[in-house]
């Protein structure tokens, strides 16, 4: 077995140890791009939550993978994202109320702070008022709303309400991002754009920085 498909099995198994002992065997591996290492944890991210949604994996095994991911990001940041850049926008990110999908929230950030972001990360099954009262304290220019089933629709939609009770809805732009995310989705819920892996949020935040800016 190559050395990125044991990284991405000790992910799904939450073998913590054993991902950073390969996460820095993969940093000295010249043939081990980025990109492989990026897509590997999003293949990982997708056995998870898969398992999860199936019955087969519960709180405990998501949270052991989501440990493995932060142990492992913690070694391979410095070599996926070696381009630092002045600071791109203020960002409050969190999983909506009902959700404890934790990893690729996790992966996002990693991206976000490395392509220059201030990111605040107010973790999981996260409240509305939660995700309200940061936006307020930080003056945040992006709010990402991560959440993994189309079953936490209300929370968004709870989310984006609170907004515009509170005169904010036209200051802070929203994204929405989970693999079950689709423009459809994004329609009915009223946010400003919607992701579903690491690229497609960065360039959904870049568009709405640079709307933000004109």
């Amino acid at each position: 077995m190559e050395l990125i498909e044991q990284f991405q099995q000790a992910i799904v198994n939450g073998d913590a140890d054993r991902g950073a002992d390969l996460a820095e065997a993969m940093v000295t591996e010249a043939e081990v791009t980025p990109d492989e290492i990026m897509d590997s944890l999003a293949r990982a991210m997708e056995v998870v939550g898969g398992r999860y949604e199936t019955g087969e994996y519960f709180i405990p095994e998501m949270l052991r993978s989501a440990d493995a991911v932060e142990r492992s990001l913690a070694i391979l940041e410095p070599y996926l994202f070696k381009r630092r850049h002045d600071q791109a926008g203020v960002v409050v990110m969190g999983t909506v109320k009902g959700d404890i999908h934790n990893i690729g929230k996790n992966i996002i950030i990693s991206a976000l702070r490395a392509s220059g972001y201030e990111v605040h990360d107010l973790g999981v099954n996260v409240s509305t008022s939660k995700f309200i009262n940061k936006v307020k304290e930080v003056d945040a220019d992006l709010l990402l709303l991560s959440a993994f089933t189309t079953s936490t629709k209300p929370a968004l939609v709870d989310v984006i309400k609170a907004l515009e009770a509170e005169g904010l809805r036209e200051k802070v732009k929203v994204v929405s991002g989970g693999a079950s995310h689709s423009a459809e989705l994004a329609g009915e819920v009223g946010v400003d754009g919607f992701a579903s892996d690491v690229k497609s949020t960065l360039a959904v935040c870049r568009r709405l920085m640079d709307q933000r800016r004109e």
